[in-house]
């Protein structure tokens, strides 16, 4: 019997296995500083509002590219080259304005960008150019708006139609882009002056609000409240997930994003997603040596560890992540053992006893919905490690197994009250002014060398801190490294610690480490960053996205262990990842100027998802794919030839037939169904997290 798509893919998948959450942590506030009224524009025109978006709609495929930076004329244009190749007719990089304007008397010099630019244009491309990277004379812009109206201003006039788009500004939402401590206010001001003097130079630019580090709801919120509405055509985020899945991260920030618009008027603007991607590093384990020493003070007489890590993530396969266990395990005495899993298995094995050591997820998440029986489990004498900076500052709840979801709460009870509850007392510079702002050099201390520490004789940089606050009766605070005090100095009170252990009267121990090095850096390996790829790139235009920028083309490859050198979807000598053909497949089965289906695209829990769009010659097409184990289903289709019958807009009429309903891989290859019924309409096939593709009609229900 024949049931609709919707309903039936919601019961199926009730017991399905996944999960997702958010890594943006940092633990920062968004926005410290007071706010400021919006300035006037110390230039350019001042338009009352910014109606609509002016041009710039081109391919919805983009790549950021670090062309500017590349050296060799041609290697840069091998690069824009390759870019065009994959079918990708977008490109991203900084526009740096102290590169082009050394003195506050010089005038602009285009002679860089010029040659970059037409290499770029040479192989197709168009340029989004990001409009920030201030000289030094000119810090703060917002004491220089003059000469940053001036800047705007002069570039868009001197490109005209080749930058359709301006960006303004990268990430300044954080303190490393716009060199002071956030301010959406100010931010506001900067985009108001930006635009008056673009708008000025070409009037059909569009003017695109800086791409955000994240979905910063509140800062967005605040730069709205300060007037920069009518200032900006679109709305960029760089809404990263890695190492963790898309699904239930990018949809639902997303949705949130569009709300918080419309509570402004601007639910009409497009969103584009400026920077997304997954890294393809190693996973290694950072603070390996306060894990050591820790355990060695925990548990002085413990051989070998019997470990569990308590995921908040699946890895790319929707299993929990098997990479992060083995490295932990190497990091432990020999004859040690880790599993990786979720929820319910991790109450399994607490209820059962065979475990000594709990390791929770190094991006400052925790799973808050197995917390009571991880905190039950310390309190009768076992070890819990937090090696992620800002120990359990995100709570992760498990709404179906294995598949978690963040809960966007910084300061809330829920989070403080399970720290207290293991007398995890957590600092940092905007809770104590007397601590650095910036990554400070801790040492270790006694206690940690006699445990056999061996860290950086240099010392380690520290972000976050402990302190005995919470301490009880019998309880210790053992600090492994402090930050250095002049002599005769008398301890600080409460003692802070950059990584301590926390020994509890009743036996347990909660290991912590603040350092700016993140307990693990974890990776979805190259298999899953092209797994991962159609996937988010699917539901960004599912949610509405107008265009989809990946970060980046070429991986640097600097550091082997740094994952921001590994997002490339080719090696730094241009050999492809499998995520770049995944890109252009992607690309071709989905081309420019295709039309996103209205009908429901996933089910109730997330675990499904089914999008589907039209393409420029009225042929259907879609993507299918689920969270966990794999499930066998019967796919029925309506084909192209009478698409229309059950009452679709006639502009969506189909181009006649070319074969009945098609499948394909995640790099375009044609793909054998399981099964497929005389009518040529039902299909028998299983489902996973590898997306498949299909072509020539509508999924109308499944079976």
């Amino acid at each position: 019997m024949k049931t609709t798509l919707l309903p039936i893919l919601c019961g199926f998948l009730a017991a399905a296995a996944g999960c997702t959450a958010d890594p943006e942590s940092g633990a920062d506030p968004a926005s410290l500083a007071e706010p400021a009224s919006v300035a006037e524009p110390a230039g350019g025109a001042d338009p009352e509002s910014v109606a609509g978006p002016a041009g710039g709609a081109g391919s919805p495929y983009g790549v950021c590219a670090h062309l500017h930076r590349v050296k060799d004329p041609a290697e840069r244009a091998e690069e824009c080259r390759l870019i065009a190749a994959a079918g990708i007719r977008r490109v991203r990089f900084d526009v740096e304005w102290w590169r082009m304007q050394k003195t506050p008397d010089a005038p602009l010099d285009f002679s860089h960008y010029d040659a970059v630019v037409a290499d770029a244009e040479a192989a197709g491309l168009t340029v989004l150019p990001i409009l920030y990277d201030i000289p030094k004379w000119a810090d703060p812009v917002w004491e220089h708006l003059d000469a940053w109206s001036n800047f705007v201003g002069s570039v868009v006039a001197h490109y005209g139609e080749r930058f359709p788009d301006v960006e303004i500004w990268n990430e300044e939402n954080l303190r490393a882009f716009w060199k002071r401590e956030p301010d959406p206010a100010r931010y506001a001001t900067v985009l108001r002056v930006a635009c008056g003097a673009a708008k000025s130079a070409n009037p059909g630019v569009r003017v695109l609000f800086g791409g955000t580090a994240g979905v910063p709801l509140d800062f967005i919120r605040k730069a709205y409240e300060n007037g920069a509405a009518p200032f900006f055509d679109a709305m960029c985020v760089h809404p990263y997930s890695h190492p963790r899945q898309p699904e239930g991260s990018l949809d639902t920030r997303l949705e949130a994003l569009r709300s918080l618009m419309a509570e402004f008027g601007d639910a009409g603007k497009p969103v584009v997603i400026t920077e997304h991607g997954w890294p393809t590093h190693e996973a290694t384990l950072h603070a390996l040596a306060v894990l050591q020493a820790g355990l060695k003070i925990a548990r002085p007489e413990q051989a070998a560890w019997r470990a569990v890590y308590a995921a908040t993530a699946a890895a790319p396969d929707g299993t929990p992540p098997r990479a992060v266990a083995e490295a932990i395990r190497k990091a432990l005495p020999p004859g040690s053992t880790v599993e990786a899993c979720f929820g319910d298995r991790l109450r399994e094995r607490l209820a059962a006893g065979d475990v000594d050591l709990v390791v929770y997820p190094f991006d400052e998440t925790f799973p808050a919905d197995t917390f009571p029986a991880v905190r039950e489990f310390v309190e009768r004498g076992g070890v819990l490690a937090d090696l992620g900076g800002m120990p359990m500052w995100f709570a992760a709840q498990e709404p179906t197994p294995g598949q978690f979801v963040r809960v966007e709460e910084k300061t809330g009870s829920a989070t403080a009250e399970a720290r207290k509850a293991l007398r995890i007392a957590v600092s940092a510079w905007w809770m104590d002014s007397s601590l650095p702002r910036d990554a400070a050099k801790v040492f270790p201390t006694a206690a940690a060398l006699a445990a056999g520490y061996r860290g950086d004789p240099a010392g380690e940089d520290a972000t976050r801190y402990q302190t005995d606050a919470f301490l009880r009766e019998g309880d210790e605070f053992v600090p492994l490294l402090e930050l250095p005090r002049s002599d005769g100095a008398a301890p600080r009170k409460p003692r802070v610690a950059a990584a301590s252990v926390i020994r509890l009267a009743g036996g347990g121990s909660v290991i912590v480490s603040g350092l700016s090095g993140r307990g693990a850096s974890e990776s979805a390996g190259e298999d899953g960053q092209a797994r991962y790829l159609p996937r988010a790139m699917a539901i960004a235009f599912a949610e509405g996205v107008d265009q989809y920028f990946w970060y980046e083309f070429r991986g640097r490859e600097i550091d082997p262990l740094y994952s921001e050198h590994h997002f490339g979807l080719t090696h730094k000598d241009f050999s492809p990842k499998p995520a770049r053909d995944a890109y252009s497949a992607f690309a071709a089965m989905r081309p420019a100027g295709s039309v996103q289906s209205a009908d429901p695209w996933h089910d109730d829990a997330r675990m499904a998802f089914f999008p589907q769009w039209t393409r420029p010659d009225g042929t259907h097409a879609g993507m299918l794919w689920k969270i966990g184990e794999p499930r066998s289903v019967k796919l029925h289709f309506r084909e192209d030839a009478d698409a229309v019958a059950d009452g679709e807009d006639a502009a969506e009429e189909a181009s006649p037939p070319r074969g009945g309903i098609r499948f394909f891989d995640l790099f375009g290859e044609p793909l054998t169904p399981d099964s497929a019924d005389a009518d040529a309409s039902t299909f028998g096939l299983a489902i996973r997290e590898t997306p498949v593709y299909f072509e020539g009609g509508v999924l109308g229900s499944v079976e």
